[in-house]
């Protein structure tokens, strides 16, 4: 999760320092979820394979077909004789293909015990390149992946934020930082799009969404920005605390991303009362996509009625699960059958207890996802594969990375009145393969 979110940051090249083995599990899960812009995007003339296919970097070894997150390709005398000059290959092979406002080299965590003192060796390379860097250490064997995240993203704040600015330029647009977006979401680039475009419609801009492709001269100044916002507790502990204390601006915490059109209407009346600016007009896109909802609830259901052994169970972080509990039992009346939420070391598991018991369905927690059946399962299609392996009437929506592999070309979201609608859209369809009226 370290090098999925400091590759979120424009131009930045993230380097694993271990085997080429390392970089399987970032390649496939995740990477592609944003895309990363390059002038591909502003040719004028015809557009030829070799622009789009990087094949000297595809067939680089220290990219073996993804030039997505590179590692260093250690070999048994690397761990004997120390990394650095493979290091320093490899920087020197990258650096010649492309230029770089930053690179970032991650220490795998078997790399990380070997102790080896790399940053005079880097300095000389930034030096020798003229491009910052950023070194991290990741000695925890299977740490935490929000906690991963947390860390890289005070990691970049420390390194390329610049001082707050006393004398800061007044806008007639109040500006907010958004943290808690993340590669490892199933569609962060539509759920950055949604959220812009609500509070846009509340008058406010978006100045910096961190892990989003942002450029470091943007990075740099998250001080002139009015507000930051939290989107996910589970990812941005360090982080509310990190801005806190080093940036004169107030820090919202939404509790979770805004999921269902209960949550989004939260969203949008708290941000806007905290900067004063009129959230009418939001609240008027959020009431057109609630009536688009019930339009397709009443003609798909009136002649049938709601099909009573409709169930769902749904697998992820506790500050998203309360977006999908609130929008699927709250909204939909929806009775959840398991709720299993992730990395529970983040002390956030209060978020869906809380929802749960406003539900009078806090059972849900106490059962098993791996024996569901007849549920639509909400998950990443990791899970998702290995449930159908033990029921024939589950339908999976993807929720989260690792994909299934299914391309998806029109940004999507779960997230805010578009993501209300993309969900509904998949349930409605889902009841009819679960048999549901049956």
């Amino acid at each position: 999760m370290l090098s999925l979110h400091a590759e979120g940051i424009q131009n930045n090249l993230v380097l694993l320092n271990g085997p080429i083995g390392c970089k399987t599990y970032y390649t496939f899960s995740g990477v592609d979820s944003l895309i990363r812009r390059s002038n591909l995007w502003t040719l004028g003339d015809e557009l030829r394979l070799e622009d789009a296919m990087d094949d000297r970097l595809l067939r680089s070894q220290f990219c073996i077909g993804s030039p997505r997150i590179p590692a260093t390709n250690l070999r048994y005398s690397d761990y004997i004789f120390g990394t650095a000059e493979q290091l320093h290959r490899a920087l020197n092979d990258l650096f010649s293909e492309r230029s770089y406002d930053l690179f970032t080299v991650i220490q795998t965590p078997g790399t990380s015990l070997l102790g080896e003192a790399l940053e005079p060796e880097l300095d000389a390379i930034s030096k020798e390149f003229g491009i910052p860097h950023l070194f991290i250490e990741s000695p925890g064997l299977s740490e935490n992946s929000m906690i991963g995240y947390d860390e890289a993203t005070v990691r970049l704040m420390e390194l390329l934020c610049d001082k707050p600015c006393t004398n800061k330029k007044a806008s007639k647009i109040p500006s907010i930082n958004l943290f808690g977006f993340d590669a490892h979401e199933k569609f962060p680039e539509g759920g950055l799009k949604e959220i812009t475009k609500l509070l846009k419609l509340c008058g406010i801009s978006v100045h910096v969404a961190a892990g989003m492709n942002c450029p470091i001269t943007d990075f740099r100044t998250i001080a002139q920005a009015d507000a930051n916002i939290i989107l996910c507790p589970e990812r941005c502990k360090k982080t509310a605390e990190y801005l806190r204390s080093h940036f004169p601006i107030p820090v919202y915490e939404t509790g979770g991303m805004p999921i269902g059109f209960d949550l989004t209407e939260e969203f949008v009346r708290g941000i806007s009362s905290l900067l004063g600016t009129n959230c009418e007009p939001a609240l008027d896109y959020i009431e057109e996509s609630r009536s688009r909802a019930f339009y397709f609830i009443a003609h798909n259901m009136g002649n049938k009625g709601f099909p009573k052994d409709l169930r769902y169970a749904a697998e992820g972080e506790p500050s998203v699960l309360r977006g999908y509990v609130d929008y699927l039992s709250g909204y939909l009346g929806i009775k959840p059958k398991v709720i299993h939420p992730l990395y529970l070391q983040c002390h956030t598991e209060n978020l869906i207890q809380e929802k749960l018991h406003e539900l009078h369905c806090e059972d849900a927690l106490e059962q098993d996802i791996a024996s569901v059946n007849n549920v639509i399962l909400l998950a990443g299609a990791n899970t998702i594969v290995e449930l159908n392996t033990y029921s024939d009437n589950i339908f999976g929506i993807e929720t989260a990375n690792p994909g299934s592999g299914y391309i998806h070309v029109i940004p999507k979201t779960y997230v805010g009145c578009t993501g209300a609608l993309y969900l509904l859209e998949q349930i409605l369809n889902g009841t009819k393969l679960l048999r549901a009226w049956n």
